[in-house]
C-alpha cells in the first residue's frame, strides 16, 4: 500500500468557513506546515448518473413498530458531494432528495441511537449541500427551517447518548424516546453514526462558539413545539416521549438539558471534532486483515457447516496482518464472537460520510495524524471491497447469516456509491 507523503499540497476549499468565525475558520485546516487540507474530488459522471437514476430515500416504521431507512445507501450523498463540486447534473436529484425527507413522516428518528448511522445520509447530505449556494438557495425560508430543526434534533438526540455527563459512572443513557438499544461505546455501526451526528451538526451549525450557544441555552419543551410547527411530527413524537408516555423510560427536559450544557465527548470540545474522529475510525478499523474466525476457518454450525470467514480467495487477500480491517469482521456482540461484512460495512459508511463532511468544511488537518488514520481507512476498505467480491459468510448474535457476495457489476447495497465515494472522492486527496 502507497504510503501519504507529509508533503502532501492540496488547493483550500473554495468558500471554505461558511458561517464560521474566523477564529474557527482559521483553526479548523490548519496542518503541519501551513499546508491546506485535503479536498475531495468530484465524483465520476457514472456514479452521479447511478445516484439520479435512484429512488428517493427516506425513514420509517413498519407495522410492528420497527424502524427503517428506505433507499439511503450512500447515494444522496454522491449528489451533494456532486453538487458541490459543480456538477450541475446532480443539483435537481439532490433538491428533490433533500425536500422527501422534510416532513410527511419521513424524516428521520434523532432519538441517539442505532438509527443515527441511517440518519448520516440524510445530515451529511444537508451539510454538504449548504456549502453549495446554487443548490442552497432554491430552498425555500420554510425548508431551511425545516432542515435547521433536523440538524438541531440529530445533534441533541446524539449529544445526549455521548455526552460525558450522560455515561458518567457506569450509566448507560437512554435513547430521548427511552430506548435502551445503544451505547456510545458498542460496535462502530452505534459509535460512527451517534457520534457522527455531533461532529455533522457542529459543522453544519458553525463550528463550536454557535453549536455550544444552541446546546447550552437549548429548552427542550421549547423545542418540541418548534417541530411541531415545523410538521416534523415523527421527530417531535420522538422528543416528546417523555411527556406522553411516562413510562418509556425517555428522559426528562430537565435530564437532557442538564447532560448537552458544555459537551464533552470523552474530554473533547467541539472544536476538536477532528480528534473525536480519529477516536472513533481508529476504532472502526482496528482490526488485523485476516480471512475470518479461527484462522479463516470460521465458527462450526450445528450443521457442520461452518461461519465467519472469507469463503473463496484467501490466498490473494491483501495486506494480512496489518491493522485496518473493520472491526466488525472480528468483534463481539452479546452472543460471543462476530464476524460479519454486513455490519462491518453499516460502520464504514457514515465513517466516509462523516469523513466526507469534514473535508467539505476544511475540517482535516494534514499531518500524522492524518496519514496514520488514512492509511488504516485504505487498508480497510481494500479489504472490505475484496470480501464482498469474493463472499463472505457473516456470523453474529451467535447465528449463520449466509453469505453476502457482490454481483460482477459491484451493484448493490450501496457499493455502487461508497465504493467510488472511497477510491475516486476521498482517496485522491491523501494520493492514495
Amino acid at each position: 500500500m502507497r504510503r501519504l507523503l507529509s508533503s502532501l499540497v492540496v488547493l483550500s476549499l473554495l468558500g471554505c468557513g461558511a458561517g464560521l468565525t474566523p477564529e474557527e475558520e482559521a483553526s479548523l485546516g490548519a496542518g503541519e506546515g501551513g499546508l491546506a487540507a485535503p479536498v475531495l474530488a468530484s465524483p465520476p459522471q457514472a456514479t452521479v448518473d447511478q445516484a439520479i437514476a435512484t429512488s428517493l430515500g427516506w425513514f420509517g416504521v413498519n407495522a410492528a413498530g420497527e424502524r427503517y431507512s428506505t433507499g439511503l445507501n450512500g447515494h444522496s450523498i454522491i449528489l451533494a458531494i456532486a453538487a458541490f463540486k459543480g456538477n450541475t447534473s446532480a443539483d435537481a436529484k439532490l433538491l428533490a432528495q433533500m425536500r422527501y425527507v422534510l416532513g410527511n413522516n419521513r424524516e428521520p428518528f434523532a432519538n441517539g441511537g442505532y438509527m443515527a448511522q441511517h440518519e448520516r445520509m440524510v445530515t451529511g447530505m444537508f451539510a454538504i449541500a449548504k456549502r453549495t449556494p446554487r443548490v442552497w438557495d432554491q430552498l425555500t425560508a420554510t425548508e431551511k427551517t425545516k432542515i435547521d430543526l433536523i440538524m438541531k434534533a440529530t445533534l441533541v438526540g446524539s449529544a445526549y447518548t455521548t455526552a460525558d455527563k450522560s455515561n458518567a459512572g457506569s450509566v448507560t443513557p437512554t435513547g430521548i424516546d427511552g430506548d435502551t438499544n445503544l451505547d456510545r461505546d458498542w460496535n462502530p455501526n452505534y459509535r460512527e453514526g451517534m457520534v457522527g451526528a455531533v461532529i455533522v451538526s457542529t459543522l453544519y451549525l458553525g463550528g463550536r462558539t454557535a453549536t455550544d450557544t444552541f446546546l447550552n441555552g437549548y429548552k427542550h419543551a421549547s423545542f418540541v413545539t418548534q417541530l411541531t410547527s415545523a410538521g416534523l411530527n415523527r421527530i417531535a413524537s420522538v422528543f416528546n416521549t417523555n411527556v406522553a408516555n411516562p413510562s418509556a423510560g425517555a428522559p426528562s427536559a430537565a435530564t437532557i438539558e442538564s447532560a448537552i450544557r458544555d459537551y464533552r465527548y470523552k474530554g473533547l470540545a467541539l472544536d476538536q471534532l477532528f480528534d473525536i474522529y480519529v477516536l472513533l475510525a481508529n476504532d472502526t478499523f482496528s482490526a488485523t486483515v485476516d480471512c475470518g474466525l479461527n484462522g479463516g476457518v470460521g465458527v462450526e454450525l450445528s450443521t457442520g457447516e461452518h461461519s465467519g470467514y472469507l469463503v473463496e480467495g484467501c490466498a490473494q487477500l491483501a495486506n494480512k496482518g496489518t491493522v485496518g480491517q473493520l472491526k466488525e469482521f472480528r468483534s463481539n456482540d452479546a452472543n460471543g464472537a462476530r464476524s460479519s461484512i454486513t455490519y462491518a460495512y453499516d460502520g464504514f459508511k457514515p465513517d466516509l460520510t462523516n469523513h466526507a463532511v469534514l473535508m467539505a468544511y476544511g475540517a482535516i488537518p494534514v499531518g500524522t495524524t492524518t496519514t496514520a488514520v488514512v492509511n488504516r481507512i485504505s487498508v480497510g476498505a481494500k479489504d472490505l471491497f475484496f470480501k464482498a467480491a469474493h463472499g463472505y459468510r457473516n456470523y453474529a448474535k451467535g447465528k449463520d447469516y449466509g453469505t453476502f457476495k457482490l454481483p460482477a457489476s459491484g451493484t448493490g447495497s450501496g457499493y455502487e456509491f461508497n465504493r467510488p465515494l472511497w477510491e475516486n472522492v476521498i482517496a485522491p486527496a491523501y494520493g492514495l
